[in-house]
C-alpha cells in the first residue's frame, strides 16, 4: 500500500523525471509523516506548497521559504487581531 498525501505523477514523465519526483514525494512523506507525529496535520495551504515542490514547481528551500512568510503573515494578522492563532500550520 502506497500512502501519499499527494496527486499522483501526470502522465508523459521521462523515467528519469519520474524517478526525481517519486524521491521528492518519498521525503515530502516522509516529512509529513513526522511532522504529524508531534502535532496536527499540515494546512491545505502547506500541503499545496508541498505538492508543488513534489512537482517540481518549487525547491524545498523556496517551499520553506514560503512556509514561512505564509505562517507570519497568519501569526502577524491574529496578534493584531489580539486572537491566538489556530493549531497547525
Amino acid at each position: 500500500m502506497n500512502n501519499t498525501f499527494f496527486a499522483p505523477a501526470p502522465a508523459g514523465l521521462t523515467a528519469e523525471q519520474l524517478a526525481a519526483r517519486q524521491q521528492r514525494e518519498h521525503d515530502s512523506n516522509n516529512a509529513i509523516a513526522t511532522m504529524m507525529s508531534n502535532g496536527p496535520a499540515p494546512s491545505p495551504e502547506a500541503l499545496a506548497l508541498m505538492q508543488r515542490h513534489v512537482d517540481g514547481e518549487l525547491t524545498i528551500e523556496q517551499v520553506i521559504e514560503l512556509t514561512d512568510e505564509m505562517l507570519k503573515a497568519r501569526y502577524a494578522a491574529k496578534a493584531a487581531a489580539g486572537t491566538p492563532p489556530k493549531e497547525g500550520h
